[in-house]
């Protein structure tokens, strides 16, 4: 007994060991470089963007509800207001409404870099417009925040974009490499008809950019528990976007007589069991590289939980389980967003159907999806059917690449004391469809927590939006 105690003692001794050793030998990934060139931005860029917003560019499902005239007005406008940019750099439009911008560089044996935005705005619900502090398409700006729909998402970004290009034409600017501006219309709804279109044409020119960068992650200071330094998150991956639908057909009736099995509720049997059984918990390669630069630079008990993950892997996933992003960056996520049936109170339907997306981890095809969805269900009379546009997502960026280092260094020269993490994009992106062309696909928009995305009061902070501008001038100028 004395000797299994004894054993048990150095066990202990030794995993401590080998927990301390793993921790303080878990070294920064951050680079100190000198802060950023000071540049004297316009005051016109603020009144730009105002005028931006006022352009209702916004994108609807149904292809015949958006109106294309207001793209077309705010083509108008954006050649007005930067004059060098539209007469310097060559335009092409791509389905009548997305925009490509081909600045031509020195040196043709380079590869180019594609720097994208979207101008597509997602729709505001009139129920909620009296709870904006300003119209949601005025642009109005109060106590130096421009409010409206797109500030954020994402005309900030693309306004910032041709401010940059516009001063640096203004100084007689020519880039080593060539560049692209890849300015969607349709980001919202899927990109089918923009961005999915230029980028098979850039396939079909032979276009391989060197790398690629397009809204996703942002600059926080609170996002990311357990830090207590300001995060750039820049997404080397996104998640995957599976959607499927579910059909149950069983003779109905009237409701004074119901069968043991209706339609409805086998409908609801297999949505909740779909609910209770979710995708695993996993680390998968974007979260441990995530751990991997912002662990270093927490306080010692957290880093000392990234940096023995092997051994501390089942509480990081508990405290992550806790919030909805931390699950969603974890697993792959089930949603039920539709749930039809039923046409009056004493009927009972025949047939029940409902709809169900999955936002999927790196890895994960539809294949797998379906395979789940038909595992859980367990249950052959519910028909199951992909639906179309989903697509699973393989692209992760390389961190080990010059690409990323230069995003790092840029972003580190940005802002002061800023630990720059890769991380992985919950969402969608227009970037997508860059995957076949290059694995450096970054997502990043250098404002800070920005307000407002998708909802009531929108809204940028102006010293915000100049700082975007000055990233993407630095981003462009010193790029090679």
């Amino acid at each position: 007994m004395k000797k299994l105690s004894s054993m048990l003692v150095v066990g202990v001794i030794l995993l401590g060991a080998v927990v301390l050793i793993n921790t303080f030998t878990f070294k920064s990934k951050q680079i100190n470089t000198e802060p950023a060139e000071f540049i004297n931005i316009p005051q016109t860029c603020i009144q730009n963007l105002q005028k931006a917003i006022q352009f209702k560019t916004i994108s609807y499902d149904r292809p015949d509800l958006i109106d294309s005239a207001a793209f077309l007005d705010f083509h108008t406008f954006l050649v007005q207001v930067y004059p060098l940019t539209f007469s310097k750099l060559k335009l092409e439009k791509i389905n009548g409404l997305s925009l490509i911008l081909h600045w031509q560089g020195k040196n043709k044996a380079l590869q180019p870099i594609i720097l994208m935005a979207h101008q597509d705005v997602v729709p505001v619900e009139e129920a909620t417009r009296k709870n904006w502090h300003a119209d949601p398409f005025s642009g109005a700006l109060k106590d130096d925040f421009i409010y409206g729909r797109g500030t954020i998402d994402d005309k900030g970004s693309l306004i910032a974009i041709l401010e940059s290009v516009e001063l640096l034409l203004k100084d007689n600017f020519i880039p080593e490499n060539d560049i692209y501006f890849v300015f969607g219309h349709d980001e919202e709804v899927t990109g089918k008809r923009g961005v999915k279109v230029i980028a098979s044409l850039f396939k079909q020119r032979g276009i391989k950019p060197a790398m690629v960068l397009d809204e996703g992650g942002i600059i926080t200071h609170y996002k990311v528990p357990g830090l207590d330094k300001p995060a750039a998150v820049v997404g080397i991956a996104e998640k995957g976007y599976v959607t499927v639908d579910l059909k149950a057909r069983i003779a109905g009736g009237h409701s004074s007589m119901p069968e043991k099995q209706t339609a409805i509720d086998e409908l609801a049997k297999a949505v909740v069991k779909l609910k209770e059984n979710q995708f695993p918990l996993e680390l998968g390669p974007v979260t441990n590289l995530f751990m991997d630069y912002v662990g270093p630079e927490m306080p010692f008990v957290s880093k000392m939980a990234m940096a023995n993950r092997w051994l501390f892997s089942s509480i990081i996933k508990s405290n992550y389980e806790k919030t909805a992003a931390g699950s969603a960056t974890l697993r792959t996520t089930t949603a039920t967003t539709i749930f039809n049936a039923g046409l009056k109170e004493n009927l009972i339907p025949g047939e029940a159907s409902a709809t169900i997306n999955f936002r999927t981890l790196p890895g994960v095809d539809t294949l797998a999806v379906i395979n789940h969805v038909k595992k859980v269900i367990n249950n052959p009379d519910i028909e199951i059917t992909l639906r179309q546009g989903s697509s699973a997502t393989a692209q992760i960026a390389k961190v080990d690449d010059k690409t990323f280092a230069y995003l790092q260094k840029t972003i580190s020269a940005f802002q002061e004391d800023i630990v720059v993490t890769p991380y992985l994009v919950l969402g969608a992106t227009d970037s997508r469809f860059f995957g076949d062309l290059t694995t450096q696909v970054f997502r990043f928009t250098p404002f800070t927590d920005p307000e407002g995305f998708h909802g009531v009061n929108e809204r940028i902070k102006v010293t915000e939006f100049k700082k975007g501008i000055t990233f993407y001038y630095h981003f462009i100028k010193n790029y090679n």
